[in-house]
């Protein structure tokens, strides 16, 4: 059976086009977004934290431009862009700026930054990590309230993401509430602009990944952290450019896949025949969060790019030395690539081909491993929870002011009665509740 959407979104100008982002498009991203592909397929248009950028938003152009070459990474550079590091800018923006990681690098730096941690990110190594997604998911939900709101993406999905990643680069228990309070202010700082807060989290981040760099060259372990720091000794590696390579992956990690699950979970609120298709059929969910990713994925943008010569896209020429950001949700919805693009279809054929996670040598490294934790998060949480609904009304539900990352701040909900006894479970997850 095909459980398709009907209704399709109108395109929405920005009252302002180069200055788009604000509450409208946060209100709507996909309809502003579909305009710009419509009318302006490269613009140049100014970011919230004040820069200057060009932003592709077709399909072809956004392909193009995640295999060209001459879209460099590096941001030393271009060090004026970092002059002025904005606190309420994404995380990727402020990680950006210091030392280099798998988004800051080009090759050949970045292959061997790649080199240090693809081993651990790969679809069989994901596949092996599904039981401790399974029992991570199983204790997660055994100690939320069934008969009271809960924050499926501050109580659930989040915590979900931190503590897997942590499991798998080595952070002990007893530090990882430092990272679950660094990604939640990512989120808080929406509402309390609380700048200050927000960069003690981050530092205290930074500060404890460079003690565990510290720890593994003087005592042996066996974690990625391990791995990472003996491959950058055999490289030259800087020990700053190993904390920001790992700060990145947590950051990759954390942030996006606790986003995305929430995206889906609220996407199949809204089409209750899709989400009982998919408890009565599991083996539908692989297939269901593919059209998810393409559908409503949580990276609006891909990392930032420069061009490194003038380069032409379309009938515009990018002058050297611009800031380029591609637009991925932008090109995922393009009717030029997907048929009927704005219809969300989990039986379609052609959308393994959605850019997600990017393309080429900057794709998202933990692609394999958010499927996975997604994969079982859902289809644990609608199994097992037969009533799910939402706690507030759809129009108060706000999405984050990032404008790279397409999430909802909160996403209150009714778990309801479990259907089946409490599965067993592995010790609680250190969370700070």
């Amino acid at each position: 059976m095909t459980t398709t959407d009907s209704a399709q979104p109108a395109l929405l100008r920005p009252a302002d086009p180069e200055a788009p982002f604000d509450e409208a498009f946060l209100d709507a991203p996909h309809a502003v977004l579909g305009w710009f592909r419509e009318h302006r397929p490269v613009a140049e248009v100014r970011l919230p934290n004040g820069l200057s950028a060009w932003m592709l938003t077709r399909d072809d152009h956004v392909r193009s431009a995640l295999a060209d070459q001459r879209l460099v990474h590096d941001t030393r550079r271009f060090p004026e862009a970092w002059q002025s590091l904005d606190w309420n800018s994404p995380a990727g923006d402020m990680i950006s700026a210091y030392g280099r990681n798998l988004s800051s690098a080009d090759s050949p730096e970045h292959e061997g930054y790649h080199s240090a941690v693809a081993g651990a990110f790969t679809a069989r190594r994901a596949e092996e990590l599904r039981p401790l997604v399974q029992r991570t998911v199983n204790s997660l939900l055994d100690r939320l309230p069934t008969d009271e709101p809960v924050d499926l993406l501050g109580q659930f999905a989040v915590p979900l993401s931190v503590n897997v990643m942590c499991e798998i680069v080595g952070v002990p228990e007893s530090d990882r509430p430092v990272y679950l309070d660094f990604v939640r202010h990512t989120v808080s700082i929406d509402d309390d602009h609380d700048t200050g807060a927000l960069q003690a989290s981050a530092m205290r981040s930074f500060e404890l990944l460079a003690a565990y760099v510290a720890d593994r060259k003087s005592t042996p372990h066996h974690d990625l952290m391990a791995d990472v720091v003996d491959l950058a000794a055999k490289n030259d590696i800087p020990d700053e450019d190993v904390v920001t390579v790992l700060f990145h992956l947590f950051v990759a990690g954390f942030d996006t896949t606790g986003a995305f699950i929430g995206n889906m979970v609220e996407g199949l609120l809204e089409r209750p025949e899709l989400m009982a298709a998919l408890r009565e059929g599991p083996g539908r969910v692989p297939s269901a969060v593919e059209e998810f990713l393409r559908f409503d994925g949580s990276a609006r943008m891909g990392v930032w790019r420069f061009a490194a010569e003038d380069i032409q896209i379309g009938d515009r020429r990018i002058p050297a030395g611009s800031l380029v950001i591609v637009s991925l949700a932008a090109a995922n919805r393009d009717s030029a690539r997907f048929a009927e693009a704005d219809t969300l279809d989990p039986d379609r054929d052609d959308n393994a081909g959605h850019l997600a996670f990017g393309r080429g040598r900057h794709r998202c490294t933990g692609a394999a491993l958010a499927r996975v934790e997604t994969e079982v998060a859902v289809t644990t949480l609608i199994r097992r929870h037969p009533e799910l609904r939402l706690a507030a009304d759809r129009d108060v539900l706000r999405r984050r002011v990032v404008i790279t990352l397409n999430g909802r701040r909160r996403l209150p909900v009714l778990l309801g009665p479990a259907a089946s006894p409490k599965s067993d479970t592995l010790p609680a997850p250190a969370l700070d509740d």
